[in-house]
């Protein structure tokens, strides 16, 4: 690209000393415009430590510069938020003198305050990506009178609005947020999944998710898991993630689910969920709430159909060449599915749901719609 823009990322949520995999969605979006542009981030963590209140990590990882300074999580955490922020600010103009051309701001609650500021400051335009769920309360409790406040302020100091789903913009505007909205999915590095082998006389399906019951519903999916092993028992599960998984691993026991049918598993570096993915079937998400996680994206990049309830913005890819769409909670549903799949698993063409997946996911995708979408603010602005 001839004119790389200089851009500041911000963000409620990034991978920290703070949370290892916290916003690692955040992460990778930066990563895939950082081939195309120069990304510089900034972001405030709260940490427990006495001695974080000083505390600054300064580093380049796979093209993005990135700029962390913690803080205490205490009584005077605000404050202390504040500072921090402040901190950052100062490093940062020491080093370019804040000479950005736009500001990305990822997810607005709670961290839409500094692009407020950013603006007014150094009259720094920004655009949003969002990718939280709070915003659609058919399932969580309205999120209250002070996010709302906020969200409604960053939105109209917006100059585009960019949510992962057109679900995720309807659940936005109805929750009374007025912008410019133009959808960019999640990404996923192409270069790290990979179709694989899946020709084993077992049926392999894989769940990887923060293993969040009432989100996830890993306890729904356990159930039944338990029903489905009963008739066939040429299945295998593998499911684990960043969360609980040992809790589930108990209840899997209580259920009396056969072991050779299933299989618990801690977190895992990227690549080694890609080596999974490789050799799994399917991906199984009976969550009760969704907008696109990332676990799908990588699925289809790996060559795996998806089996998933109908949630969030997941219809707007998973159609009936790759894969299946059930109700939320309908566990016998679930089982159906699970049946009908072994049956029909060879009509998905692995080198179709990799190929959409390059399409529509892949870095130098996402990186050209985030360019887009960057000169269309810089012009209206």
């Amino acid at each position: 690209m001839k004119n790389p823009l200089s851009i500041l990322f911000i963000s409620s949520w990034y991978p920290s000393k703070a949370h290892a995999t916290l916003g690692n969605f955040v992460k990778r979006h930066a990563e895939a415009i950082a081939e195309l542009h120069r990304v510089q981030v900034l972001y405030i963590a709260p940490l427990d430590q006495k001695n974080a209140a000083r505390g600054v990590e300064d580093f380049v990882e796979k093209g993005v510069e990135t700029l962390i300074v913690y803080y205490r999580n205490d009584a005077l955490r605000w404050w202390r938020k504040w500072k921090a922020f402040r901190r950052g600010i100062s490093i940062l103009q020491q080093k370019n003198q804040m000479q950005f051309d736009i500001v990305h701001l990822n997810v607005i609650v709670p961290a839409g305050w500094q692009a407020l500021y950013l603006k007014k400051k150094f009259n720094l335009p920004f655009v949003v990506t969002e990718h939280w769920t709070g915003y659609d309360t058919s399932e969580r409790s309205h999120p209250g009178k002070k996010i709302s406040w906020l969200a409604a302020r960053v939105a109209r100091a917006a100059s585009i609005i960019s949510p992962v789903t057109e679900n995720l913009a309807s659940a936005m505007k109805n929750f009374g947020l007025e912008g410019v909205y133009i959808v960019v999915p999640n990404v996923v590095d192409t270069s790290v999944f990979s179709v694989g082998d899946k020709n084993s006389s077992v049926t392999k399906f894989l769940h990887v998710s923060s293993l969040h019951d009432e989100q996830k519903n890993i306890s729904g999916l356990l159930r039944a898991w338990k029903k489905a092993t009963e008739i066939r028992n040429d299945i295998h599960l593998s499911i684990g993630g960043d969360g609980p998984w040992k809790r589930f691993s108990n209840m899997a026991n209580e259920l009396s689910i056969t072991p050779e049918t299933i299989t618990f598993f801690s977190e895992k570096p990227l690549t080694d969920i890609a080596q999974m993915m490789k050799g799994s079937d399917a991906l199984i998400l009976f969550s009760n709430y969704e907008n696109l996680p990332c676990v799908i994206v990588e699925a289809l990049a790996s060559g795996m159909a998806i089996i998933s309830t109908d949630v969030g913005g997941i219809s707007e890819h998973v159609d009936a060449t790759r894969g299946y769409l059930i109700a939320k909670r309908d566990e016998q549903a679930l089982i159906n599915i699970i049946y009908k799949f072994c049956e029909e698993k060879q009509k998905f063409s692995l080198l179709a749901l990799r190929s959409y997946a390059e399409e529509h996911f892949s870095i130098t995708s996402i990186a050209k719609q985030f360019t887009s979408i960057y000169h269309k603010a810089l012009q209206s602005n």
